[in-house]
């Protein structure tokens, strides 16, 4: 089991610190706000830069986590992905359906869903781009995979009238 590391506060320079990274932590409100005017601004281009910023995310943050306490295993390393994605308030990711290789991941409700559907309604399409984004790269991190391996699908979203947000993660 790898060694904890938990989030470090500087608060005379007002700096979150975790795992050698620093972290910003946004409301629903703020993160839904800045998908719609990049999705309105970048039309069709949006989805895949919004998946990028969660990938990156996932890429800089867990990666920075695993140089300073690494994982006993891919698995762990997935854990301890989704236990942070929960812990700064964007959702509870079950990855019971998923190992290092891919598989299927659900959030019952997504920070972006949820902030979407209470301000401007159902979409019509699905919309969490930046948890599946953050799935590939908690994928390719513990896979030790080049992100380019990594793709994260959702296939069903709660912004979109979906019980529930799903995400379909591939390795190739």
């Amino acid at each position: 089991m790898s060694k904890e590391i938990g989030p470090a506060f500087d608060i005379e320079r007002g700096i979150i610190d975790l795992g050698g990274r620093r972290v910003v932590l946004h409301c629903n409100h703020y993160n839904v706000f800045l998908q719609r005017t990049i999705e309105d601004g970048l039309k069709a281009r949006a989805p895949r830069l919004l998946a990028a910023a969660g990938m990156e995310t996932a890429r800089n943050l867990l990666g920075g986590l695993e140089v300073k306490a690494p994982s006993a295993s891919p698995r762990e390393s997935l854990e301890r992905a989704v236990r942070i994605f929960a812990e700064h308030g964007f959702g509870a990711i079950d990855i019971s359906r998923m190992n290092d290789q891919g598989g299927t991941a659900t959030i019952a409700r997504s920070h972006y869903a949820i902030g979407w559907r209470s301000r401007w309604g159902i979409r019509q399409t699905p919309g969490c781009y930046f948890p599946a984004g953050y799935l590939a790269g908690a994928v390719a991190i513990a896979s030790n995979l080049a992100p380019e391996r990594v793709v994260a699908t959702e296939t069903a979203c709660y912004a979109a009238g979906a019980e529930q947000c799903t995400f379909v993660v591939e390795v190739w």
